[in-house]
């Protein structure tokens, strides 16, 4: 481990200069450091009486390279604005001048470099060194130090820059690319300010500010929502920004929003509430239309979205223009959990009696629970009897969402399948499996088994899963898309030797639907056959496990593929993205004062800049990555190996979790290399297994979704 020393000295450095001069310096190189390093207190070797804090206690700090390598430029660039203000003489005159000639040693003396000298050993156990102001952990090498050194030494104070002067239009694209490095890396102010003012010597046009450079607005007019404060930043600008980035040809604009809480805090009540929206046709891409802060939830949900629909129903009337083109407008959904769904709709929550929002099922009340048994001969509710509120145990109030134009109160207001069926159905099984009563618990062995059948395919399980799956005793920290996860790919396998006949095929009936509805093609084809083994899923559930565990998350499995008629495939109506959008949004939080401001100043900064297309980021065409030469070759061809190829929505590659692919002859194919002829043609070698098996046989063949047993 290598370590620099830096020292500042004001015995031999700039003797011909007067003791004002000389302390005016150091100086503004104290405050240099303390700025840079974000020191609270710092060395003062040559004006003890200036920093009694300092001489008391010799403070010594351990910092990153990339600190010590900011402070060494600020520090030149003072010291050459201060050669500038005593009239450094020319070259001809230099040699005659003891003043000229002390300025030019400090330049080589006012830090000094030193990595030889110093070892582990020299320090304490805390890893401080007594001797100097700071010390600097690096894991690079002498040398890497030292020819830094030199290039910050030499290229510290540049020449004149004629080309940067003369091109405006240059200088303000580097604003423009400056501000948006900021924003997408989330650069703290007080480190934009810093790097400010070192550009500043090289283009003096260039704002002293952050808040300058990133457009941050002064004020921010925050309206009153009851117990809390909201900011409305526009249905027209969120969509526009959506389009922007993501459409090249409208024929409509439909826009689904989302509604959610989200806690900011883990040490107070502290909250917000942001109003997200996605377009139709792209529902990844996920905008913001207005944000609500508080230490509680908004006691009136109509205040909450008055100013949206509002504006909504202007749009709806006038239409959505868009680069002189006016397009048809409207609210194509309402994408929320239970909880939110009943807050903003003001009806029953999802433990009430009537709380079913598709039918007029009447719950029952059994072992401290309400549960919704009855499977046949429901009643389904219509938006007119919503309106004219047939169903009165059923409302709590009248919402403003009623007032939206075109907008259906029953049918435009789905059930998510993230809450419904990845964190409500498949986290109940699993928790009746791990914790039920004895009836439904599985035994200890059978869990333990469980457990390290997961962990075993933590090293098979493709990149393109963003969690690798852990053990049940994490059961109560799994995410939904760990629910998801063991629904669709892992549970099939692994429960399939542990569960009983009955509890297995009804988990399958949940797991062949589900993958119905996920699809377009199965959709089209299937969607009858998966709202049936939904129904006999629900009914065979209230047997094996009891009905009084028939819960409201349950019920509603038997009305999730009407949404699907009517909206598609389950991800076009999830919370999925909307959820990611909200840690994102707590991402912009930095400190505990004032989040609304800080959110709504943050969202701001990146709406002033132009956006680029996002889609650019995805891979649009197939492309070979990682060259090698340790693969297999076919004959004595010339060829680029490769160890990935990437492919729109996934990549091969020679890893064990990602070495297997299907070909569309249904044969599954273990890739040993890739490789790239002379004609830029991608082949794939690999061995061909020689059996495939279906995993399953009832309710279908497994092989009706391309998942085999191989060999």
């Amino acid at each position: 481990m290598d370590f620099v020393k830096v020292k500042v000295n004001n015995r031999t450095a700039l003797p011909g200069l007067s003791s004002a001069t000389r302390l005016s310096l150091f100086t503004e190189i104290h405050t240099i450091l303390i700025n840079t390093l974000r020191f609270t207190c710092l060395p003062w070797p040559w004006h003890p009486s200036l920093c009694p804090n300092c001489v008391k206690k010799m403070n010594k700090y351990k910092v990153r390279r990339k600190l010590y390598r900011d402070a060494l430029k600020r520090t030149k660039l003072t010291i050459n604005s201060i050669n500038n203000c005593v009239n450094v003489p020319s070259e001809d005159e230099s040699e005659d001048n003891p003043l000229c000639d002390s300025l030019v040693e400090l330049s080589n003396v006012d830090a000094e470099v030193d990595a030889n000298h110093y070892e582990p050993a020299d320090l304490d156990s805390n890893g401080y060194d007594s001797d100097c102001s700071y010390v600097r952990d690096s894991n690079t090498s002498t040398s890497d130090l030292s020819d830094d050194t030199a290039d910050i030494a030499s290229d510290v104070i540049p020449a004149k820059h004629d080309a940067l002067e003369s091109n405006e239009p240059l200088k303000q694209c580097f604003q423009v690319l400056l501000a948006q490095w900021a924003i997408n890396f989330q650069i703290p102010l007080i480190a934009l300010n810093a790097l400010l003012q070192l550009l500043h010597i090289l283009d003096p046009t260039l704002p002293h500010d952050a808040r300058t450079l990133l457009k941050t607005p002064r004020k921010c007019e925050l309206k009153v929502v009851e117990p809390g404060k909201y900011y409305h930043f526009g249905v027209f600008n969120a969509v526009t920004k959506l389009i922007d980035k993501f459409f090249d040809t409208l024929s409509s604009v439909k826009i689904n929003v989302n509604v959610d809480g989200l806690p900011i805090s883990k040490s107070s009540g502290s909250q917000v509430y942001p109003i997200l929206c996605n377009l139709e046709g792209n529902p990844q891409a996920v905008e913001m239309i207005g944000i609500y802060h508080g230490f509680e939830k908004p006691t009136d949900a109509n205040m909450l979205l008055h100013d949206f629909v509002t504006e909504s129903n202007s749009l709806i009337s006038t239409g959505f223009k868009y680069k002189n083109i006016t397009y048809p407008f409207r609210v194509n959904s309402f994408i929320c959990d239970a909880p939110a769904k009943s807050f903003i709709t003001f009806t029953k929550g999802h433990t009430g009696y009537s709380s079913c929002s598709k039918c007029y099922i009447e719950g029952a009340f059994s072992d401290n629970r309400v549960y919704f048994s009855e499977t046949s001969n429901l009643r389904k509710r219509s938006d007119v009897e919503f309106r004219n509120r047939f169903d009165e145990d059923h409302h709590v109030g009248s919402s403003i969402i009623e007032t939206l134009s075109h907008f259906d109160m029953v049918y435009d207001i789905p059930l998510d399948y993230m809450h419904l069926i990845c964190l409500g159905v498949v986290r109940k099984l699993l928790m009746l499996w791990v914790n039920g009563k004895p009836k439904t618990k599985l035994a200890f062995n059978d869990i333990s088994r469980i457990s390290k059948f997961l962990i075993s395919l933590r090293n098979n399980v493709p990149c393109e899963f963003v969690r690798k799956p852990r053990s049940l005793q994490d059961l109560k920290r799994f995410k939904a898309t760990e629910f998801r996860q063991l629904l669709y790919y892992t549970g099939p396998l692994i429960l399939k030797s542990i569960l009983s006949i009955d509890r297995y095929t009804n988990f399958l009936c949940l797991h062949v639907s589900a993958t119905i509805l996920s699809n377009d093609f199965f959709l089209k084809h299937f969607g009858a056959y998966a709202e049936s083994l939904l129904s006999y899923f629900v009914k065979t559930f209230v047997v094996l496990y009891g009905k009084e565990h028939a819960s409201h998350n349950i019920h509603n499995l038997l009305h999730i593929y009407e949404d699907c008629k009517r909206f598609g495939i389950l991800q076009n109506f999830s919370a999925f993205p909307f959820e990611n959008h909200l840690q994102k949004l707590k991402s912009l939080v930095r400190k505990g004062t004032n989040p609304l401001a800080q959110i709504v100043k943050r969202t701001l900064e990146q709406n002033s800049f132009p956006n680029t297309p996002e889609s650019g980021n995805i891979v649009d065409k197939v492309r070979p990555l990682m060259k090698h030469s340790n693969g297999p070759v076919l004959g004595n061809h010339l060829m680029t190996q490769y160890r990935c190829i990437q492919f729109p929505n996934f990549a091969l590659k020679l890893t064990e979790a990602d070495c297997c692919c299907g070909l569309k002859d249904k044969s599954v194919v273990c890739i040993e290399n890739i490789v790239c002829d002379a004609n830029n043609d991608l082949s794939i070698i690999g061995r061909k297994f020689n059996s495939c098996k279906d995993l399953y046989l009832d309710p279908c063949p497994s092989s009706t979704f391309d998942i085999y047993i191989i060999s």
